[in-house]
């Protein structure tokens, strides 16, 4: 049932051609950053991340928009539970992005773009550190679609808001307080993220998984909530319609 759901979206998705600009951002971002050799390798790669980060979010925000939700209610009856069917929503996204993902750490390695040969080590938390601001992308995205938010062009200045101050979490604290340098982790720790990838060759093996495991966990809470909220208000709404 939800491999057919999931075949069913992408179908969807791909006829509307809604897809093209946030793919081609994408594509486009990577290919230009490595349009000069040779490059250093996690810097790199914290550039890429970045900006996948932002193409994953404006993606997760097409993706789930590009039906203004006409066939939700006919598709959450299909799939049988609500909750399914917004799994599929997610999962599908995340797997246009996880290519993605892969995509940003292969091309310069293919194409013999670092200044350097690339260690396993490199490749894996690269990978990872793609994979989650990928995914943190997409969590962030499902708060300001159609579903919850009506005006898009209010809901895509507040998420273009989002993602700026996600970015500079870091550059924003600037003092030595500790409570103020908690901010980049109370916000989506991207700026964190990037930081540990730039430096992941300072910091030890312990911080960089500790780092990559709270970017995954700030997803997937942010997942559950999305889910929580959305199953909740469809069913409020079908209570309204039947009595």
């Amino acid at each position: 049932m939800m491999g057919s759901l999931i075949h069913y979206m992408l179908a969807s998705y791909t006829r509307s051609y809604r897809y093209f600009a946030p793919m081609a951002f994408m594509l486009i971002s990577v290919v230009f950053i490595y349009s000069y050799r040779p490059n250093p390798i996690m810097d790199s790669y914290a550039v890429t991340a970045a900006f996948l980060f932002v193409g994953s979010a404006w993606l997760g925000l097409n993706f789930l928009n590009h039906d203004q939700g006409r066939q939700t209610m006919l598709l959450i009856v299909h799939s049988g539970k609500a909750i399914r069917y917004y799994a599929a929503q997610y999962l599908t996204v995340t797997l246009l992005s996880i290519l993605f993902s892969l995509f940003a750490v292969l091309y310069p390695i293919v194409f013999g773009m670092f200044d350097k040969p690339i260690t396993l080590s490199q490749f894996v938390l690269g990978y990872l550190g793609h994979a989650a601001l990928s995914l943190l992308g997409i969590s962030i995205s499902v708060f300001f679609q159609f579903g919850f938010m009506e005006n898009q062009g209010r809901a895509a200045g507040l998420l273009l808001i989002v993602i700026v101050i996600s970015l500079a979490g870091q550059s924003i604290v600037q003092d030595d307080l500790a409570y103020l340098r908690m901010i980049p982790y109370v916000l989506p720790p991207v700026s964190v993220m990037i930081d540990m990838l730039i430096h992941a060759d300072e910091r030890s093996r312990a911080m960089l998984f500790m780092t990559l495991t709270y970017t995954f966990i700030y997803s997937f809470i942010l997942l559950a909530v999305y889910l929580w909220t959305a199953c909740r208000k469809d069913a409020a709404t079908m209570i309204r319609k039947v009595g």
